[in-house]
């Protein structure tokens, strides 16, 4: 991983997902780039100067206010990450950050979790949601109130499909830095046939396409999926969680698709990374 973008508001609220983004940077050896989306006030622009003007002046006001916030926010944690920082005009949060990472090509996208505090409305509910179902690159989304940690446990669900090797094969890239145990689980009701033999298939295939072996393979059985997967987390202690954003329909296809993703981003208390299977 060599370059990792987080989107920012600049909030009070947001700084411990900044120093989260920087620390995971480092621990990844990667770059980062910090953006901030702004707009213009809703003024008669024409009457006063030409917008222009206006933007060219809000925009070195705004950088101005982004440097000083990651300044005055990463004064005590020492890393050796290269930061870049970039201001964004758009009054549209979310099309500013799918304009800028579709122009950065980052490896990682970061934003905090919903929270009451964020500035522009709700900054990850309903942006989240926006971005996962169109966001090229990974979603890593961070509860506003994490603190950065060593990454031990991460939780995959899986539902036995080629574009979960693909996914997988995405998640090493944070799993390896850290040496973590990937616990891949299935989630399912109790009339779901022959489950066992569908992971030790899958289990068979994965160690065929990489060399990562710290990884277990579970069954969990929960007629509600989304309760399931929540009880498993907190069962083996995850450090995090690793969801794919699947586009076909189907049955755990139904629960394993944006609907289910967006429920626990609005519930999940650690880091979940989101994997668009169209981008993958």
């Amino acid at each position: 991983m060599k370059n990792i973008l987080y989107a920012t508001d600049c909030s009070k609220h947001d700084t411990n997902t900044l120093q989260y983004a920087l620390m995971l940077s480092d621990t990844l050896k990667a770059n980062l780039t910090v953006l901030h989306i702004f707009s213009l006030p809703p003024i008669a622009v024409k009457t006063i100067r030409p917008k222009k003007y206006l933007s060219e002046h809000a925009y070195d006001e705004q950088l101005l206010v982004l440097k000083d916030y990651c300044s005055n926010n990463l004064k005590d944690n020492e890393t050796d990450v290269v930061i870049k920082y970039e201001v964004r005009e758009d009054d549209s949060v979310t099309n500013g950050i799918l304009s800028e990472t579709a122009a950065l090509s980052p490896d990682l996208l970061i934003i905090g979790m919903k929270d009451e505090h964020t500035a522009r409305g709700s900054f990850t509910g309903s942006i989240a949601k926006a971005l996962i179902e169109k966001v090229a690159a990974p979603l890593f989304i961070v509860p506003s109130a994490k603190s950065f940690q060593k990454i031990n446990t991460l939780v995959y669900a899986t539902d036995f499909e080629e574009d979960d090797f693909l996914a997988i094969k995405k998640l090493l890239d944070i799993a390896k830095p850290f040496d973590a145990i990937i616990k891949v689980v299935h989630i399912t009701n109790n009339d779901e046939y022959a489950v066992n033999d569908k992971m030790a298939w899958f289990k068979e295939m994965l160690f065929e396409k990489t060399s990562y072996t710290n990884m277990t393979f579970e069954v969990s059985i929960n007629d509600n999926i989304y309760e399931g997967l929540r009880v498993y987390i907190d069962t083996v202690n995850a450090d995090m969680i690793a969801l794919l954003e699947r586009e076909q329909n189907g049955f755990l296809k139904r629960l394993f698709h944006k609907d289910l993703i967006k429920k626990m981003e609005s519930k999940i208390t650690i880091p979940m990374l989101s994997l668009n299977a169209g981008a993958l």
